[in-house]
């Protein structure tokens, strides 16, 4: 009787122990058939962004409480060699009446608050809208406040440290990121705005990338409805979306074919995008179209007629459950410099969460 007792007293230990700990994740894999430009078709098996996740609190008194998460990429379709632990937002911080503020690895606004306007799950930029959403990323050394809600309205602002400042020349630079984001939502409606600046990101290490996203949109009745607007500037393209279709399609970016492009660090990239996407549920599925235009972009001040994209994305989720859900895609992206560049990719995925 006593051998038993104390079994179950062990037992009960890791989980008195882990009792504020909350282990959570998700697993999205996808088969998908791809063709770029004029070479053959590539069948895959991918994953799709799977991760798993451990966050928790405690309670500090006079409602203020320690916050913390650690959360990590997992590949399930291969192993993912070289996955290492908090490659997804992980933190430490506080919350309160005030708000909270975090420390770590962390996502800008757009990563982890926006992206309504891109409701797909794939792997190829053609099956989403991954040409729009290019920027939404993570921050290595950042620090983060984010507002309470009042009357609607909500926000965030983001600072990411420059730990390297090398030089340039006689110019130590600064390459330090901030990001502001806003949101508002009212009933079925909702809007949301990010602003990203990052220094001196040019060869000569004294200008700054910026770029601005706008989304808002409605979600109720069964309907789903929304609009994305976005400019970005950026030395070298990095920012840009010819820079980054060009590297999906060739592997190179506009500053590493410079013969090519004639694009350097120092040249100065504007563009411009929009993508609207429409769902309508019935029952468990939810059919969804999206579509996508970039404008030409300014090659320091000058229109590339060959640099924009229009795409269109259509497709369907079918919810198994509220954690399992089967989608189907079909989608093609037109590069105006040529058949080269062209991306199409149909595909089916399985996501659950837990």
């Amino acid at each position: 009787m006593n051998k038993k007792l104390i079994a179950v007293a062990l037992a009960a230990l890791p989980v008195a122990a882990m009792a504020d700990v909350t282990l959570y994740g998700k697993i999205k894999v996808g088969v998908e058939n791809t063709k770029t430009g004029n070479a053959g078709s590539i069948n895959h098996i991918d994953d799709l962004g799977s991760r798993i996740g451990f966050k928790g609190s405690e309670d500090l008194g006079n409602g203020l409480k320690a916050i913390w998460q650690v959360e990590q990429a997992i590949s399930v379709d291969n192993g993912g060699t070289g996955n290492t632990w908090a490659t997804r937002d992980s933190f430490i911080g506080f919350q309160g009446d005030f708000g909270k503020v975090r420390l770590g690895r962390l996502s800008n606004y757009q990563n982890d608050s926006m992206e309504d306007v891109d409701p797909w799950n794939y792997s190829s930029p053609a099956m989403g809208l991954g040409t729009f959403t290019r920027n939404d990323t993570r921050y290595n050394n950042a620090i983060a406040y984010d507002s309470p809600e009042f009357a609607g309205f909500s926000g965030r602002v983001l600072y990411g440290v420059d730990e390297a400042r090398t030089t340039v020349g006689s110019n130590r630079t600064n390459k330090d990121t901030w990001n502001v984001g806003l949101g508002y939502h009212f009933d079925a409606f909702f809007a949301k705005y990010s602003y990203i600046r990052q220094n001196d990101q040019n060869t000569d290490g004294d200008k700054a990338n910026s770029s601005h996203r706008f989304e808002g949109g409605y979600n109720a009745n069964n309907l789903y409805v929304v609009l994305g607007y976005q400019q970005t500037k950026s030395y070298g393209g990095s920012l840009s979306a010819a820079n980054f279709i060009y590297k999906n399609a060739i592997g190179n970016s506009l500053v590493t074919d410079s013969a090519t492009t004639g694009v350097t660090g120092n040249t100065e990239v504007k563009d411009r995008e929009a993508a609207l996407t429409v769902g309508y549920t019935f029952g468990a599925i939810t059919p969804y179209i999206s579509l996508a235009k970039g404008w030409d972009a300014k090659f320091d001040g000058v229109k590339d007629s060959d640099s924009g994209y229009k795409q269109y994305v259509i497709g369907a989720q079918y919810d198994l459950s509220k954690r399992t859900q089967l989608g189907v895609a079909y989608g093609k992206l037109n590069a105006d410099g040529g058949k080269d560049f062209d991306v199409r990719a149909f595909g089916v995925n399985a996501v659950h969460s837990f």
